[in-house]
């Protein structure tokens, strides 16, 4: 009776920590890792970043739907200089669907407008959805940026005060 008892429990405790490991993998986690980014490692390796989505993609007939929302460094460097390229760019602020851009071009706050496509019959805004993961090794940085199906990789390496590329940009489709 006892051997029936721990093998009930032990099916219990394996099935549970089964359906832990698959919900780590079925959510894909995008932001960035690292432990208080330095604004300035965080301009630098936005700046790279956007002169490769320069390279790839015409500036006036693009947008942006982030898939995340963005609360780092990184990220507000990245649409700030993606607007200033000339990219629309619309930032994700709730998990609802509800969308919202918060500042213009000259850095001015506008007032606060969400969109919920849901609401007005719409399934998903036009253009090409962006995300990014920004996390680190040690002095090693690694950026990683998905855009629809393509994604984007580039180290950079921490030296003194200053960050570097470490490598070319890697790209997958």
């Amino acid at each position: 009776m006892m051997n029936k008892m721990i093998t009930a429990s032990n099916s219990i405790f394996i099935f549970t920590l089964v359906l832990l490991l698959l919900d780590g993998c079925a959510t894909q986690p995008y932001g960035n890792f690292i432990q208080n980014p330095s604004i300035v490692t965080s301009k630098v390796m936005a700046d790279d970043a956007t002169a490769q989505i320069v390279r790839l993609y015409p500036a006036a007939n693009t947008q942006f739907n982030l898939r995340h929302t963005v609360n780092d460094p990184f990220g507000h460097a990245l649409i700030e200089n993606l607007r200033v390229a000339g990219f629309a760019v619309q930032e994700r602020i709730n998990s609802d669907n509800s969308l919202f851009v918060s500042k213009n071009l000259m850095g001015g706050s506008l007032p606060d407008i969400a969109i919920n496509h849901e609401a007005d019959g719409a399934s998903q805004p036009t253009g090409l959805a962006l995300s990014y993961i920004i996390d680190q090794s040690g002095d090693l940085y690694h950026v990683n940026i998905t855009i629809d199906d393509t994604r984007f990789s580039r180290a950079f390496v921490a030296q003194a005060d200053s960050v570097h590329p470490a490598g070319l940009w890697v790209r997958k489709e």
